[in-house]
């Protein structure tokens, strides 16, 4: 078993209010997980409950980060977990992937892969050997 990359797990835990950093509905907004291999390939997760939706906005600045990349190596992965213990760290490895966008759209995607399997798959490709795991 791997040892954790979390330093300090009570840090982690602790939340950024975003009140009063917001002009009406507009506020700071975070992304879950990035990959970024050579300034070739960019991979931007947002992790979800299964079944959660990514907020309209959240979504929109992942798409727009995506399409702005320099290459067509980028995509955007939709993460969902059924870990519902909020007291216990959610082991991203144990994570799936429900839809991706690529190529300025979004696809479901089929049968629900866990995220290492669709990250090696990625990796082969886009022939990228760092994003391997």
């Amino acid at each position: 078993m791997q040892s954790s990359l979390i330093r300090n797990s009570k840090e982690v835990r602790q939340t950024i209010d975003f009140t009063g950093v917001q002009n009406g509905k507009i506020h700071p907004t975070d992304i879950d997980a990035v990959f970024e291999f050579d300034n070739e390939v960019l991979i931007l997760m947002e992790i979800k409950k299964s079944g959660n939706k990514i907020p309209t906005g959240q979504r929109m600045l992942l798409e727009r980060i995506c399409d702005s990349w320099h290459t067509d190596k980028s995509c955007v992965l939709k993460v969902e977990h059924k870990f519902y213990d909020s007291t216990k760290d959610i082991p991203l490895s144990e994570c799936y992937i429900t839809s991706v966008y690529y190529g300025g759209k979004w696809v479901a995607t089929e049968n629900n892969p866990p995220l290492i399997s669709y990250l090696n798959r990625i990796g082969y490709k886009w022939e990228c050997p760092k994003c391997k795991f």
